[in-house]
């Protein structure tokens, strides 16, 4: 295993404390993380992107569906397959829909990917809220249960975070996720203020900032989310955008 065994125990435990609460997905598995840990442990760049909690979708190829391990044939409840089957989950049959318009396209620019099928670093997935599945989805969950798993699902990731020692976060959640890592701004590295057409639209901003996860320091790049991360905006600006980061973090640093 690469990741600890405590932290992995931890992630089962978490799992079997919460699993028959009435809003998180009964036939599931608690997701750390997603992607090649293999090869991110061994690359000089390292790159994880976050999200709030699992999609549900994982456990069904459609809505009419039971909920299944589908996607995770090699999930045996320990500990040992569980780091294998979230690190060959874009090996096999991964929710390719979000992860591909969301971030992959940033991710690119950046010379970076989710997926094996190319020669970029490959990039780890993350949720900062919880890594339990619910339905229904977390915006629909109210204070209290959102409470419940953030509670426990954020000193799990920020574990996690201290494990891997990304040297760039990169985040599109509500506004009020990245406040819970008391970030120090930066600057921002990309302002889009008008749509292709040139008419005026609601200004996004790409910012980098200085964040300290239990004492682990590291950098975070933050743009705002629409429906899916960086949703504003076209699939050619976020390889620009990734193109930008890549020369301020990695380039300026050679």
């Amino acid at each position: 295993m690469i990741l600890s065994k405590t932290l992995l125990e931890n992630l089962l435990l978490e799992y079997e404390a919460k699993k028959s609460l009435n809003y998180v997905v009964s036939e599931s598995l608690p997701i750390l993380f997603f992607g090649d840990l293999e090869s991110f442990s061994t690359q000089k760049r390292k790159v994880v992107t976050v999200g709030l909690n699992p999609s549900n979708i994982e456990f069904q190829s459609n809505p009419s569906e039971e909920y299944s391990f589908f996607r995770f044939p090699e999930y045996e409840g320990n500990i040992q397959t569980l780091e294998i089957t979230l690190n060959n989950y874009f090996k096999h049959n991964p929710y390719t829909k979000w992860f591909r318009t969301g971030y992959e396209p940033l991710l690119n620019g950046l010379n970076g990917s989710f997926f094996p099928d190319n020669e970029f670093d490959k990039v780890l997935h993350t949720d900062i809220c919880s890594p339990l599945s619910t339905n229904p989805t977390w915006s629909k969950l109210n204070f209290h249960e959102q409470e419940s798993l953030r509670r426990d699902g954020f000193e799990l990731w920020k574990a996690l975070i201290c494990e891997l020692k990304p040297d760039l976060i990169i985040l599109s959640t509500r506004r009020s996720y990245l406040q819970l890592l008391s970030p120090k701004y930066i600057k921002t590295i990309h302002s889009i203020n008008t749509t292709k057409e040139g008419k005026p639209r609601r200004p996004f901003n790409l910012d980098l900032f200085e964040v300290s996860i239990n004492n682990f320091k590291t950098s975070l790049i933050y743009g705002e989310p629409k429906n899916l991360p960086f949703g504003s905006v076209s699939t050619e600006d976020k390889i620009l955008m990734g193109i930008l980061i890549d020369n301020l973090i990695y380039k300026e640093k050679k």
